[in-house]
């Protein structure tokens, strides 16, 4: 009996704990503002405030979501594959492709507070090829299918194969 009492102390200890440290949040949940227009995949928001979460993560790929600062109208779904950094943030932070123009600025990457390991959107092909040539960086694109090929287009519209697996071939049954 008292070692389930100790245990029933310990949890009620450690419950609140986890439940405030955002480093536990599943979704990952972040806000981005901007005073700026800004680009996700398919998507042109005005400056403001959104909420962008994790709907799934895959080691490969990633499906993120992006919604309205108050999280009632999902604006779009989009494909991400993992990146790195070097040092952890305090904070969420996105990164963006360099533009040299006006227009909105293209998301880039989005790094959890306190991840080593974040996630880089993927651009429809055209756009991509848009981005590559204006930014003269690598951009990650896909036709838009969940299970399609990934690949970097390069400033000169060379196209690299990163991923050619589907997000769920694991889960498809053998033909």
């Amino acid at each position: 009996m008292a070692f389930l009492s100790a245990m029933v102390c310990i949890a009620m200890v450690l419950t609140p704990v986890s439940q405030q440290n955002p480093a536990f949040e599943w979704n990952k949940k972040s806000t981005l503002t901007s005073e700026y227009q800004v680009e996700f995949p398919g998507l042109v928001l005005e400056p403001g405030s959104y909420v962008v979460r994790l709907r799934e993560g895959g080691e490969k790929r990633s499906v993120v979501e992006i919604l309205s600062r108050d999280e009632t109208q999902l604006l779009a779904t989009v494909i991400a594959v993992p990146d790195h950094r070097m040092r952890p943030e305090d904070n969420s932070d996105f990164t963006f492709h360099p533009t040299k123009h006006g227009g909105p600025r293209p998301v880039q990457t989005w790094f959890y507070t306190g991840d080593l390991v974040g996630l880089e959107f993927i651009y429809p092909i055209g756009r991509a090829k848009e981005i590559a040539k204006e930014t003269d960086s690598h951009v990650m694109a896909s036709d838009g299918n969940m299970d399609s090929a990934i690949i970097a287009i390069t400033p000169n519209g060379k196209e690299i194969v990163v991923d050619g697996q589907p997000m769920h071939s694991a889960k498809r049954k053998p033909q």
